[in-house]
C-alpha cells in the first residue's frame, strides 16, 4: 500500500464532484428560500438578483471560507456587478434605457432579458430560437455555480487525525 497523501485518481475525481455537488446544494438552498421584491422595470429587478447573489455568496463564502471565497462588487452608477473566483470574472451591467443586463465571462456573454419567474431569471437573447438550451434562463444560483465550479472544500480537520484503530 502506498503511504503518500495523494490519493487514488478515481477517489480523487469523486471527491471532487461530491464536493461540486454539495457546493451546488449549498447555494440554492440559500438562494431558494430569498424571496426578493418583485419591480417592473430592469433596475428594481437588477437589484432583487443583486440580493440574491448577495445571499448565495455569504453562504458559499461561510463554507469555502472569506480568504478564497467569492468576491461580489455592487457599483451603482450605473448599475453594475462583478462576480470573482480565483482567476475566473462575471460581469453583469445594466442597460436601463433597453431594459437589458449584459453579461460577460465565463462563456455566459450576451444579453439578457428579464423573465418573469419565482426568482429573478434572465434569458439570454444573443442565442437563435434553434439553438439548444434557446429557453434556458440564468439565475443567481446558476451564477455561482458558474463561477464557483473548480472550488474546492476544506479538508475536515478529522481526516488528519489517525483513525479509532491505533496500534
Amino acid at each position: 500500500m502506498d503511504d503518500s497523501d495523494q490519493p487514488n485518481p478515481i477517489v480523487a475525481m469523486a471527491q471532487r464532484l461530491r464536493a461540486r455537488r454539495d457546493l451546488g446544494a449549498a447555494i440554492d438552498s440559500a438562494t431558494a428560500n430569498v424571496n426578493p421584491t418583485r419591480g417592473e422595470d430592469a433596475a428594481a429587478r437588477f437589484a432583487a438578483l443583486t440580493e440574491v447573489l448577495a445571499t448565495g455568496t455569504k453562504r458559499l463564502n461561510s463554507i469555502l471560507g472569506r480568504r478564497t471565497g467569492v468576491t461580489l462588487v455592487r457599483l451603482d452608477a450605473p448599475p453594475r456587478l462583478r462576480l470573482r473566483f480565483r482567476d475566473k470574472r462575471i460581469a453583469l451591467d445594466l442597460d436601463e434605457p433597453r431594459q437589458l443586463v449584459l453579461v460577460t465571462g465565463a462563456g455566459l456573454d450576451g444579453e439578457y432579458q428579464f423573465v418573469d419567474a419565482d426568482v429573478p431569471a434572465l434569458l439570454n437573447l444573443s442565442h437563435l430560437s434553434t439553438d439548444a438550451g434557446y429557453r434556458d434562463t440564468l439565475t443567481g444560483s446558476q451564477l455561482l455555480k458558474t463561477i464557483a465550479e473548480d472550488a474546492e472544500l476544506p479538508r475536515p480537520a478529522h481526516l488528519d487525525e489517525p483513525g479509532p484503530l491505533q496500534f
